[in-house]
């Protein structure tokens, strides 16, 4: 039972709105979230930066928005299932640099939606590698926050369905789906950090090794793969009958996968050559997919599908990742990195932002919100007050 002072029932299918979990800290009085949009940057070269705490109140604005959109009795946003993994990732993110605003949203999500998400997908496992390594990284991070033992038992129990996959395509590697259509990057790169992750939690359970090979196993793999290409950027996926990388689309989101998972080997190594990589491919990706102004762009950001509008966020998150985590990074990227994410927020909730909704494309105008372009914006939003 959710307590009453925290939800209000609006409709007999249980879904819920958030009223005042994420209040406005005593020390920001005079900020007004419900039009936290009309301010306005000086000019277009987004010269101006938010504060740290504006940045906070605008995680907090748009996650109070977001959580309208939640039902408890799925534990999903919009019925959106791994999406909904990359909220959870998200919440998790926020609460790890900021508890006391969290706290009172993610101490009800995360035991909700573990308790009752698998009603859609029992053990969180579907149709496609890629959406149950999703769960396997947002439990990680909720472990990572919570220190509770449970929620990383889930994200090994998920991974092992993907374990026991890897390497039966034609070309090596993970099937995207279980109806063997396509190889993408998106799922060995989910694999990869997975693995990865879970290494660094439980470096000799099951046994010594048991996940650093996994992991070890799709770098090589990946690096090999002709994935990586000459801009030092992803494409989608390889082709099927010739093992060779497909040109298809430089989405967003496979530029920001992988990074934290081989931020995470140099961890674990010692050797800079996986951190090296994340910061190769982040930094080729500003290059490639920000418009002139310095904001992301996806290939898909004048609508391809619902999916589509997840991408970007779990580039903004990966980046606020290396910043905070990573071991190998110069003054100078570091620098260049933090100056993307508070960019990219600016923007956000200047130009793509009404009554705290958020929309798909960056540099506005803000179009449909959605639970996908909601989130995904909020991980660059979360991304700047995190490192700010």
């Amino acid at each position: 039972m959710l307590p009453s002072n925290l939800f209000a029932l609006l409709s007999v299918a249980t879904t819920f709105t958030l009223s005042n979990a994420l209040p406005a800290p005593q020390s920001l009085p005079e900020l007004h979230y419900a039009q936290i949009g009309e301010r306005r940057l000086n000019n277009e070269h987004l010269s101006t930066r938010a504060t740290k705490t504006e940045y906070v109140a605008y995680a907090v604005a748009g996650i109070n928005q977001m959580m309208t959109w939640y039902d408890a009795a799925t534990g999903l946003w919009q019925e959106a299932w791994w999406p909904s993994a990359n909220v959870v990732t998200m919440l998790a993110n926020f609460h790890q640099y900021f508890p006391d605003m969290a706290k009172g949203i993610t101490d009800q999500v995360f035991t909700t939606t573990f308790a009752v998400a698998e009603k859609t997908f029992p053990g969180f496992l579907n149709g496609f590698y890629d959406d149950e390594l999703w769960w396997v990284l947002a439990w990680i991070q909720v472990y990572d926050v919570t220190n509770d033992e449970k929620y990383l038992d889930k994200a090994a129990a998920i991974f092992e369905d993907s374990k026991n996959a890897w390497g039966a395509t034609p070309c090596g590697g993970l099937w995207w789906d279980k109806a063997h259509t396509q190889i993408g990057a998106v799922e060995n790169e989910l694999y990869l950090s997975a693995a990865a992750k879970l290494a660094n939690r439980r470096p000799n359970t099951p046994s010594g090794g048991y996940y650093f090979n996994e992991a070890l196993k799709a770098y090589e793999w990946f690096i090999s793969s002709g994935l990586i290409n000459s801009d030092n950027v992803i494409n989608n996926g390889l082709n099927i009958a010739t093992c060779q990388n497909d040109g298809s689309y430089v989405f967003s989101y496979n530029q920001g996968i992988l990074l934290s998972g081989l931020a995470e080997l140099t961890w674990s190594t010692g050797d800079s050559k996986y951190n090296d990589l994340a910061n190769t491919i982040a930094l080729a990706a500003m290059k490639n997919l920000t418009n002139a102004a310095g904001i992301l762009t996806d290939p898909c950001d004048r609508g391809c599908n619902s999916d589509t509008e997840q991408f970007k966020g779990v580039f903004g998150r990966a980046i606020q990742f290396l910043v905070n985590r990573a071991t190998v990074l110069d003054d100078a990227t570091r620098a260049t990195y933090v100056n993307f994410l508070k960019v990219n927020a600016d923007s956000i909730w200047a130009y793509d932002q009404v009554d705290n909704q958020l929309g798909l494309v960056w540099s506005g105008p803000k179009g449909t919100a959605s639970i996908q372009t909601q989130s995904s914006a909020l991980d660059a939003i979360v991304g700047a007050a995190c490192v700010s």
